[in-house]
């Protein structure tokens, strides 16, 4: 049964997020069975937009499997395909909602090395190339994280994943504009003195998009 609030969410993450138009390709990617019927309500907006959606699912028990054996062949191989998938791709949206956040923990680390440095290409042209929004969808995984009841997180998540953040990008364009031209920053406070520069930096509004 899906939450409501999908429905706000969905719109957002296709029509703000993504900004999907007529004719463009999206890669909905996901994670756990409880964002299901999420995911299935941002597959009707991305055909309501006119863009044509197409479904990743992961499973981390699955993929720790793959990982605690895998070598550099293997991995070449899988980044060809995937990055040429990407390649295809005008969007990307991840949702997470796994069960176990530690899912991954006991994997060697030069086989998670090994995993991130091949695969890096896939990353950089979905960073680089493609309209993309990540988000971890409110599950008891997310709750226990953050110490809280899963009803409670799920508000906290809610509040904040529907804002209005086209309004919120509009009132950050000042604060943009004042970053841009400043050349010296002093924080100050108790037991605290710096001072450095930002000039030449700009500053990047995280607004929902891209993120």
């Amino acid at each position: 049964m899906m939450d409501p609030r999908d429905k706000k969410l969905a719109k957002l993450l296709v029509n703000y997020s993504c900004d999907i138009q007529k004719d463009e390709k999206i890669l909905i990617d996901y994670e756990g069975a409880e964002c299901k019927p999420l995911i299935k309500q941002i597959i009707r907006d991305v055909y309501e937009a006119g863009g044509k959606p197409f479904v990743n699912i992961r499973d981390s028990e699955v993929n720790r499997e793959v990982l605690l054996h895998c070598d550099e062949e293997q991995v070449k191989f899988m980044n060809e395909y995937q990055l040429a998938q990407m390649k295809g791709m005008d969007a990307y949206i991840a949702v997470r909602a796994g069960d176990n956040a530690s899912e991954l923990a006991d994997v060697p680390s030069e086989k998670l090395n090994l995993y991130s440095k091949l695969l890096r290409p896939v990353l950089d042209y979905r960073v680089n190339d493609t309209k993309w929004c990540i988000l971890r969808y409110p599950n008891p995984s997310m709750a226990q994280l953050a110490g809280t009841s899963q009803e409670a997180f799920a508000d906290f998540f809610y509040d904040v994943c529907t804002l209005d953040y086209e309004k919120m990008s509009k009132a950050m364009d000042p604060l943009k504009e004042l970053l841009d031209k400043t050349d010296k920053v002093n924080i100050k406070g108790p037991g605290t003195d710096l001072e450095f520069s930002i000039k030449g930096i700009g500053a990047v509004k995280c607004d929902g998009k891209m993120n």
